[in-house]
């Protein structure tokens, strides 16, 4: 299980993208210019799905609300989420990212409610304060992102 949280947080942190600005127009934004708003981010890798809406501020901060979906030995295992998280770009152009708190909302086991505080405690230990890094190439509504592990995710407005 923890294997599948710490993978979950990086397909989510993975949408977080960086990299070369792929938009066209009168001035051309910095990746710290084009990446704050509302995206909406999908992934999905080794049998787990993430949908989450991330807003990134100004500062190096983001929020996200998160719905991961997992298949382990034909158990169908989701959790809800909200977190915060602190990016920044490195000097290479690529987006570094780390989930700083994470709140599981709601969680299930086979279709059956599980508490939220039962998942917690492996969020806390495999999610949070783990750096992710990312590279991706950004358009006008949307970015496509690779993380270290080769994970694509998929974000649009």
């Amino acid at each position: 299980m923890k294997r599948i949280l710490l993978a979950t947080v990086a397909i989510a942190l993975g949408a977080c993208a960086s990299g070369p600005a792929g938009s066209t127009g009168a001035a051309a934004k910095t990746p710290a210019e084009q990446i704050l708003g509302k995206w909406n981010c999908k992934a999905t890798t080794e049998g787990i799905a993430t949908d989450a809406a991330v807003t990134y501020l100004e500062g190096g901060k983001a929020t996200m609300d998160a719905k991961i979906g997992v298949q382990q030995s034909g158990m169908a295992i989701e959790i809800l989420a909200t977190a915060d998280a602190s990016w920044k770009f490195l000097a290479d152009g690529k987006l570094e990212e780390m989930i700083t708190r994470m709140t599981v909302t709601k969680g299930s086991m086979g279709g059956n409610d599980v508490p939220p505080a039962m998942i917690q405690g492996m969020i806390e230990e495999a999610v949070v304060n783990q750096k992710t890094v990312s590279t991706a190439t950004f358009t006008e509504t949307s970015f496509t992102s690779t993380d270290e592990s080769g994970t694509v995710t998929s974000c649009a407005r």
